[in-house]
């Protein structure tokens, strides 16, 4: 299992270059859409958490185009949660204060799934998400984003688009932290193989776990 999570895993700077071609050339590849979006989000918990140095602004963009661009190009299933902790019924508009849970058709692990705060949806996925909310509930399908075509702030939704607020950035955050992953990752590895403490090797081989989630296998 561990083989086979390696290697369906996605590194950050990977992901980020399928970001970009999704911009002017779409996709159909519902796993690779959702493993870039994993990575993403490993890399936004580590660099809150200060494991990770990147611009948080931006990243968290890129992680809002790619659960867009997973919300409206495939069939799923929504589960809204309210601020009280509380499962939504879909028969009421959904609250600005809500999170939004979304298990993609099509895929079977437990991690498949993806969790956002509702006011960080682009504006028109939010209006044509309500619309389906109310009318029919929980189960979206593409169809039902078709026709939103705009962009804003650097993300887009459906449409095509070149532009990337931070790109300079982006670009170099996503390519220069695998080397200095690749440092840090086998640190730790001969700070583990070294250590006489069980419980400092567990704490170790999480910190290495947690690098390897952001920017794939690094052991190599």
């Amino acid at each position: 299992m561990e083989k086979a999570d390696r290697r369906d895993r996605v590194a950050l700077d990977k992901a980020y270059e399928f970001y970009r071609q999704t911009l002017t050339e779409g996709t159909n590849d519902l796993h690779q859409v959702a493993n870039s979006l994993k990575t993403v989000c490993h890399a936004l918990d580590a660099a809150e958490s200060g494991e990770l140095d990147l611009t948080l602004r931006l990243w968290k963009k890129i992680r809002q185009a790619l659960f867009d661009r997973l919300l409206t190009s495939f069939p799923g299933h929504v589960v809204a949660t309210g601020a009280d902790g509380q499962v939504l019924g879909h028969r009421e508009p959904l609250p600005d204060d809500c999170t939004l849970e979304l298990h993609p058709e099509g895929l079977r692990r437990d991690d498949d799934v993806f969790s956002i705060a509702i006011d960080e949806l682009h504006p028109l996925t939010r209006s044509r998400l309500d619309k389906v909310w109310v009318e029919r509930g929980p189960g979206t399908r593409r169809e039902d984003f078709a026709s939103a075509a705009d962009c804003d702030g650097g993300v887009c939704t459906m449409k095509p688009y070149t532009f990337i607020v931070g790109e300079e950035v982006l670009s170099s955050e996503a390519n220069s932290g695998r080397q200095k992953a690749y440092s840090n990752y086998w640190r730790l590895y001969w700070q583990s193989y070294c250590s006489p403490n069980s419980r400092e090797k567990q704490y170790l081989t999480r910190q290495m776990a947690s690098l390897e989630a952001v920017w794939g296998n690094l052991h190599y």
